[in-house]
């Protein structure tokens, strides 16, 4: 063999191994973008083989009882030292992220809008614990290796799991071959109560976990080599887990009990439901776009646009929600940013292009103010009109926050903006 051949033969060999570590681990299937299934928070009290909707008991609408729920262990979220005692002066509340890959860049970009969001609680600390690869098989077991990690990440952060009294969670068991209906969800709710003991085993003073349904999981390719509890249609059946988990807990199942010395859980609530049925729209306009919302050559993993719209809605979950906002919000904001009272005040078209109209709000003179979704100011201005009419045409598709101020009080309510 001549010294050229043996370099070409050298060559080609570095070419193959480039292509072989360059495929895509995880294809892409654009043409997927739909299956017919309906989100569990367009179902409302219809039924789906035979189970009810919505995200409580046929409603999206958080029964009073379950607000109460949340309310008590509220009252015991307080700052901590990193022994777990108060410490009102330097304390910390932490709340922890607990997942694999979709959910620790969900997260991060979560935490990216809260890091920089001027109304946040200033006790409150955000630690990514959210690790790729660590599916709810492995998890679940205590002893394992992601345990360490999570520890690392609060130590990182200078903060100890005495400190984390609220969990973000999102998990799914990714070797599961189940894909019936109730069994599979039914399973997994079984997987979840395990890996609840074990957010209590090493999370004392943990008061409320906040479950995430995964997002769409249609465009991953056939010929994907990814576990089976990832595919469709374990992403639509995750979310009647985390449903079934939330209303078992309300209607008193003493498998989630969590008061006394039978504690076998902590509060359990929906931070965001993230399934849509791909590109079509769910009623409040949230959808997955394929390529846009998905990372180039790989049909698993969100693009930046995906996390960020993911990151949104778990944000928008927190800063709207009447009990999370009473941890995630400074205090003095907790009374002046309320919920929309639809019987006085109007906004339509929410979601608008342009222009959008503001009825009934009952004074003659007051303030406007437009906020992004970090809580900074893009435009305020005074007005004299009792029914305004706004054009945002300048404003770049996404969601905001329009604020209107008497200099008695205020109100806040979100807007989408859709191109």
């Amino acid at each position: 063999m001549t010294i050229k051949t043996k370099y070409k033969l050298i060559a080609f060999s570095m070419l193959v191994l480039s292509l072989a570590f360059t495929k895509p681990l995880f294809p892409q299937n654009c043409s997927n973008d739909s299956t017919g299934l309906i989100a569990i928070t367009d179902l409302g009290s219809n039924l789906y083989q035979g189970y009810q909707g919505g995200l409580y008991f046929g409603s999206n609408i958080k029964p009073l009882q379950h607000s109460i729920n949340l309310n008590n262990a509220i009252a015991d979220i307080s700052p901590l030292n990193n022994l777990g005692n108060k410490d009102s002066i330097t304390g910390k509340i932490v709340l922890l992220s607990i997942g694999a890959s979709n959910p620790k860049t969900e997260f991060e970009s979560f935490k990216n809008m809260a890091d920089t969001f001027n109304l946040i609680n200033p006790f409150l600390e955000i630690v990514n614990g959210c690790k790729g690869g660590k599916g709810l098989q492995k998890i679940v077991d205590s002893t394992d290796n992601y345990w360490t990690y999570v520890e690392n990440q609060l130590s990182t952060n200078n903060v100890s799991r005495h400190q984390v009294q609220i969990i973000w969670l999102e998990e799914e068991n990714t070797q599961s071959n189940n894909t019936s209906f109730p069994a599979a969800p039914e399973e997994l709710m079984d997987e979840f109560k395990e890996l609840f003991k074990t957010l209590l085993h090493y999370y004392p003073n943990l008061q409320i976990c906040y479950l995430t349904a995964r997002g769409y999981a249609g465009y991953l390719d056939n010929s994907n080599n990814v576990g089976n509890g990832l595919k469709q249609p374990r992403d639509y059946f995750n979310g009647w887990a985390m449903k079934w988990l939330i209303e078992n807990q309300i209607s008193g199942d003493s498998s989630l009990s969590f008061v006394g010395a039978n504690k076998k859980a902590p509060v359990l609530d929906w931070s965001a439901y993230l399934w849509a049925d791909g590109k079509n729209q769910r009623n409040d306009g949230f959808r997955w776009n394929c390529p846009t919302d998905v990372k180039p050559n790989d049909g698993l993993h969100w693009s930046a646009t995906g996390n960020s719209k993911a990151g949104n809605a778990i944000f928008e979950r927190f800063i709207t929600d009447n009990e999370a906002k009473k941890w995630f919000l400074k205090n003095q904001t907790t009374t002046t940013i309320e919920v929309l009272n639809k019987d006085s005040i109007i906004i339509y078209p929410n979601p608008f292009a342009d222009i959008i109209h503001i009825k009934n709000i009952g004074l003659q003179k007051y303030q406007l103010t437009i906020l992004n979704s970090l809580g900074q100011t893009i435009k305020h201005w005074q007005v004299n009109n009792d029914n305004p009419v706004i054009n945002l045409l300048e404003l770049k598709a996404g969601i905001y926050f329009l604020r209107i101020d008497n200099q008695k009080n205020a109100i806040t309510m979100k807007i989408i903006k859709t191109q």
